[in-house]
């Protein structure tokens, strides 16, 4: 899935005067503004384009964030001009979207994994929607369910255009009726508390959000080696024939997303520094590691690689510091990302790995590359 798009054109009149001059995914929440950890969130999940809908004070999304880069997404902002419904910014860029592409509501965050729920979307229906259990009136219900609502983020398949018969369209009301009349849509449980759901719809939540936010973004962190816990160790390994996938891996990384960690990957490359290939060349082969995983429902938040050799002299020491054991990889991850280290462990194959959790303080768990894989990694689970 490589395509999302964020609904931004709304008035939040509900919101009052906090309004008048901010459009409501633009209010900071706890120093930044709401739209930007969607987008961050979406960027982890390596989509490749994200389209913001935009409508009311569509400037203030252009000025701050059309053609920006988050980690390897590019956001684009679409001016709707008037306002055109939920739906009716969609059928503008209908040409632009991919076969299938999700779609979130600007004003609500929920810490789903959104691969997994591409993974578990059936391509035979028209769509699917994540739904969650949240008290509270102004929140759609899809069902005769108590508590099941709508939680504003939905996969489509292009044939939902079909669907769109009018210049201004709403899903809610418009949409998603005829596809639960014809059966063809489908919901996704998620729990609500597990993945904090957040809404900024009104004023008393959007207070509250401040701190709910921080729960939000901090995680404890899983640091992988790659070669030897990843993959099998076959000696600076740079190109994806030579990439032999640990058995259990995919399950592995797919549990530590779905249930609230970060993933790193923290890999010594020296092979870059004897010139035996380049730094672009393994680039390469991660972005290829990631795409697999995403056929899974899995991915990797951040590939971090030190290429430093000690017989090649232009290496700095800051390059060095890098190399485990030493603790740069990590401290650039803690730099960039908002991590709960005292619940962080670091799962490897060698002794630098071992001495690079004990500097960082935190715990270990070995790989043995002789024993099966998959009962290793399970047993970690059962532990963490």
């Amino acid at each position: 899935m490589n395509h999302a798009v964020i609904l931004c054109g709304g008035l939040g009149t509900r919101l009052g005067t906090l309004t008048k001059k901010t459009p409501k995914p633009l209010l900071e929440v706890n120093g930044k503004p709401f739209i930007e950890y969607q987008i961050l969130n979406l960027a982890r999940h390596g989509i490749k384009k994200i389209f913001l809908i935009c409508s009311y004070k569509h400037n203030l999304f252009q000025k701050k964030y059309h053609k920006k880069k988050f980690l390897s997404s590019e956001v684009i902002c679409i001016n709707e001009k008037n306002p055109r419904g939920t739906g009716g910014g969609l059928k503008l860029i209908q040409k632009k979207l991919d076969k299938k592409f999700l779609v979130l509501n600007g004003d609500t965050i929920f810490d789903i994994n959104y691969l997994d729920l591409s993974v578990n979307f059936d391509p035979k229906k028209y769509a699917c929607i994540a739904t969650t259990n949240k008290i509270g009136k102004r929140y759609g219900k899809l069902n005769k369910k108590k508590n099941i609502i709508n939680a504003g983020i939905y996969i489509f398949r292009k044939k939902i255009f079909k669907y769109f018969k009018s210049r201004i369209i709403s899903l809610e009301m418009d949409v998603f009726p005829k596809l639960l009349e014809t059966e063809k849509i489908q919901t996704i449980f998620y729990d609500s508390k597990k993945n904090n759901f957040l809404d900024i719809g009104i004023p008393s939540d959007l207070k509250k959000s401040h701190k709910k936010i921080k729960r939000y973004i901090t995680k404890p962190a899983v640091f992988l080696d790659r070669d030897g816990v990843i993959n099998e160790d076959l000696n600076y390994v740079h190109k994806k024939k030579d990439f032999k996938w640990r058995g259990g891996i995919f399950n592995f990384i797919k549990y530590l997303n779905n249930n609230g960690y970060y993933v790193f990957v923290i890999t010594n490359q020296s092979g870059i520094g004897r010139g035996f290939y380049k730094k672009k060349d393994v680039e390469k082969l991660h972005l290829w590691a990631q795409k697999k995983l995403a056929e899974k429902g899995a991915h990797i938040d951040e590939f971090f690689m030190a290429p430093y050799y000690e017989k090649n002299k232009k290496f700095s020491k800051k390059d060095y510091l890098m190399r485990k054991p030493n603790t740069g990889m990590i401290d650039l991850a803690k730099k960039k990302w908002s991590i709960k280290f005292d619940k962080s462990i670091l799962i490897g194959d060698q002794l630098v790995d071992e001495l690079l959790a004990k500097k960082m303080k935190i715990k270990f768990y070995i790989v043995n590359n002789k024993i099966n894989s998959e009962s290793q990694f399970k047993r970690i689970m059962r532990n963490i």
